[in-house]
């Protein structure tokens, strides 16, 4: 057998009894347990119905063996889409579970025409600045004092980091 072209592709790995669901108010106690165990500064409880309920948003949980072990938030606006909270439960994170979500987010994004995906992380969450550099999200931007560095004080301040995410469109008129 004679091989007339060699395709290097990416090998991707696909998350077994994984889905992706639209995020739901019914699903906020999961949500919360996920978001005050992910984040030292986590959403309350009315932020997170908030950012739910608004219609513009787009919102998805990740559903791992009949469990919500992940969500995303993001906000489309034209081209562009921000992303406004993402977690995952402690137990399952450096498994390829927020990658995953990310890319279920980009393909529905991509469907729309939006061409950029944004973010903004806190200068001191080095470890989800690697994970979305390795996603090939770009530093644009940095927001001097923008986030309170603790409760305790809240005039502690540390930047915010921006962050893009240039994707290709399928659907673009």
């Amino acid at each position: 057998m004679k091989l007339d072209t060699i395709t290097k592709t990416k090998l991707t790995t696909k998350l077994i009894s994984t889905s992706f669901n639209q995020l739901l108010e019914t699903d906020i106690e999961s949500v919360l347990l996920i978001e005050r165990q992910s984040s030292n500064n986590p959403w309350t409880q009315t932020q997170l119905l908030e950012s739910i309920k608004n219609p513009v948003n787009l919102g998805y949980s990740l559903i791992y063996k009949s469990e919500i072990i992940g969500y995303l938030i993001a906000m489309p606006v034209i081209e562009s889409a921000d992303i406004l909270n993402i977690a995952i439960n402690s137990s399952y994170q450096r498994k390829g579970f927020g990658k995953a979500l990310i890319e279920h987010l980009v393909q529905a994004l991509n469907k729309r025409g939006v061409s950029e995906v944004l973010l903004e992380v806190r200068q001191s969450n080095v470890s989800a600045i690697q994970f979305y550099l390795a996603l090939g999200f770009k530093e644009i931007s940095v927001r001097k004092n923008y986030y309170t560095k603790n409760s305790n004080d809240p005039s502690v301040k540390e930047d915010g980091i921006i962050m893009r995410l240039e994707i290709s469109t399928t659907n673009k008129t």
